[in-house]
């Protein structure tokens, strides 16, 4: 009976071993514009995210140096677009079901890892992710959690098929909810938000808070849209526009920064700043990026479809979410650092002031689909609250305006894109 019993359990085992998904880890790649990365940095990032993978159930991970050799051959360095031939003989030399590409970059304070899956039975690239760590004297601290973090993000749900590939189409379904855009390296995350209704200005959830220029309340319907994760980095600004933040702020005609970094947010920037930045992107990636409509970015504020009655964007209490007057030590923040709302969209409640597409005015109650405000005006809408803002001024509905030309520390962006 126990050798029934033992083999019951061995035949168990093996089932549920040969359910599990295994991912080939690729050698990292150099993020461009990178410092210089050791062959033993490279190594511990490998050893890193395969210990995290390995300790998500359901997953194995393996290395294998004869599949960095087949890429390296193939020129597999960027894209992942190889033909089905070499997919499934990659397939077979790996003895997994998914790659694992993987790119590591440093700066001088941080790191950045960054990584996506090829289905190794049909090609598609899918599930971008995405993970920011410190350097202290020059090493990878954290790197761990860092991996872990990834690893997480990367695996989230189930591990994609060819239905779910990464491409930009809007998704049919929950399974593919963000896209990344990697042009010229921006590593800049897409979110779906979900079209739908909503009451937009000030509602109950804003209690006694409200100001004229946030009424009436009123039903608004929208088609979805993408929206960026965070507010555009100053990594990701020089990258498209070739400007500095130091040089931004010298064209500005201020004397101070409030905050410096790859990943913190650009500031010192115009509406027509914005714009020509969204212009620059959509002709480079031939996908159309603007800025979002007053509409459009109080929506992702409140969660979209997950709204839950919260006066800030992602939570009732203001130092959950947002970098403000009383939490900021005046200065901007590195993008990302708060939670995200329901929708994983950060820092829409305070750290910059966002611009909006649309000519600020009182609210056309007439124009409920898809509204924007195209009637020329003095004012364009801003919207967000930054870090030296009050509480009231980072709420959801809230609303402020500045001229189109007028560049400011605290005001700066984010981007959708549109079918």
């Amino acid at each position: 009976m126990k050798k029934l019993f033992s083999i019951f359990l061995c035949c168990l085992t093996s089932l549920l071993c040969a359910q599990n998904k295994t991912i080939a880890l690729l050698e990292p790649r150099i993020g461009e514009g990178s410092t210089e990365i050791s062959g033993m940095e490279k190594a511990m990032v490998r050893g890193e995210l395969r210990k995290a993978i390995v300790n998500i159930s359901g997953y194995e991970a393996v290395t294998r140096q004869d599949i960095d050799q087949m890429m390296k051959e193939h020129d597999f360095q960027r894209t992942g677009l190889v033909n089905s031939e070499q997919i499934k003989k990659l397939g077979i030399l790996s003895g997994a079901d998914f790659i694992c590409v993987a790119t590591l970059t440093k700066s001088n304070t941080e790191f950045y890892l960054e990584a996506y899956l090829i289905n190794l039975e049909t090609g598609a690239m899918s599930n971008p992710a995405s993970q920011y760590g410190e350097l202290l004297n020059g090493k990878l601290a954290n790197l761990f959690p860092a991996c872990q973090a990834l690893a997480k993000e990367l695996l989230s749900g189930n591990v994609p098929t060819a239905t779910n590939s990464l491409k930009y189409d809007m998704p049919t379904n929950n399974n593919t909810n963000y896209y990344s855009e990697t042009t010229l390296g921006l590593n800049l995350k897409m979110i779906y938000v979900e079209g739908g209704n909503f009451m937009m200005g000030c509602g109950p959830e804003q209690g006694n808070n409200c100001y004229q220029n946030e009424q009436p309340s009123h039903s608004v319907s929208l088609n979805s849209f993408y929206i960026s994760a965070l507010e555009i980095t100053q990594s990701q600004w020089e990258k498209v526009m070739g400007i500095s933040i130091n040089e931004q702020k010298e064209q500005s005609g201020y004397s101070r920064l409030y905050g410096v970094g790859s990943n913190y947010p650009m500031y010192y920037v115009s509406w027509n700043d914005a714009m020509e930045f969204c212009k620059q992107l959509s002709k480079k990636t031939g996908k159309n990026y603007t800025l979002p409509t007053e509409a459009q970015w109080e929506y992702a504020a409140r969660g979209g479809r997950y709204f839950n009655n919260k006066r800030y964007a992602g939570a009732k209490a203001i130092d959950d979410v947002a970098w403000a007057s009383q939490n900021s030590q005046a200065s901007a923040h590195q993008c990302g650092a708060k939670n995200a709302n329901e929708l994983g969209i950060y820092d829409m409640s305070g750290n910059i002031t966002e611009w909006c597409l649309d000519w600020y005015d009182d609210y056309d109650t007439d124009n409920i689909t898809d509204p924007v405000n195209n009637e020329r005006g003095t004012f364009k809408v801003l919207r967000g609250g930054c870090w030296d803002s009050k509480n009231t001024q980072c709420r959801v509905s809230s609303r402020e305006f500045d001229k189109p030309q007028t560049r400011h520390y605290n005001y700066g962006f984010r981007i959708v894109c549109l079918p």
